[in-house]
């Protein structure tokens, strides 16, 4: 099977899937083997070899399954109107946070493989679509500051990457169980913007 529609899975592709992606996100790429995916998703690992080939094809329909639903729920998200920045920003950011954590396993898998050259073609999530989508949405509110499009796109990745590295934080605490809590939240960081684009 050298193509897999990501979006016609089976009951069996999908827990391969998600127990591949499950590995990957805490042992990374090179250190998860089919034989750990198969133990985990309770399939014989040939059963992995039938339905995707490879662990390359594996971790690629994986990736464009979550790429192809990021895709469309920021599309929806950012196809509403908002009031004015204020609450472009702050239902933004808490839209930014819930997908990041939705698809945290996509997330936390990308970051662990940067750099990684074996796996550039495989990891293909990329936050800059939704860092995109953001900085059209928030051009529109032009008239209530006076930044420049270069001032925008660094806004914007500022915000993504706070919120992103908030659930970093949140993961990493949750592997650790470390119990200190976060001094910084997701309201402190979209307060934080906030001052920089009045």
């Amino acid at each position: 099977m050298a193509n897999v529609n990501a979006e016609a899975l089976t009951n069996t592709q999908q827990r391969i899937i998600d127990a591949a992606l499950d590995l990957v996100s805490h042992v990374g790429y090179k250190s998860t083997t089919t034989k750990m995916i198969a133990l985990k998703a309770e399939v014989n690992e040939t059963t992995i070899f039938k339905n995707f080939q490879s662990k390359q094809v594996l971790m690629d329909t994986a990736f464009k399954q979550h790429t192809v639903q990021i895709t469309i729920e920021v599309d929806e998200f950012f196809s509403q109107s908002f009031k004015d920045t204020i609450d472009l920003m702050k239902q933004s950011g808490r839209f930014i946070a819930n997908i990041f954590d939705k698809h945290r396993q996509i997330v936390i898998g990308t970051i662990k493989e940067v750099g990684n050259e074996q796996t550039k073609t495989i990891f293909n999530y990329k936050q800059e679509y939704i860092q995109q989508q953001l900085c059209t949405k928030l051009k529109e509110f032009s008239n209530e500051h006076s930044l420049t499009d270069q001032q925008y796109e660094t806004i914007v990745f500022i915000f993504n990457s706070a919120i992103m590295s908030l659930l970093v934080e949140k993961t990493r605490k949750e592997y650790c169980d470390d119990e200190q809590s976060m001094t910084i939240h997701l309201d402190d960081v979209i307060e934080l913007i906030l001052k920089t684009v009045k």
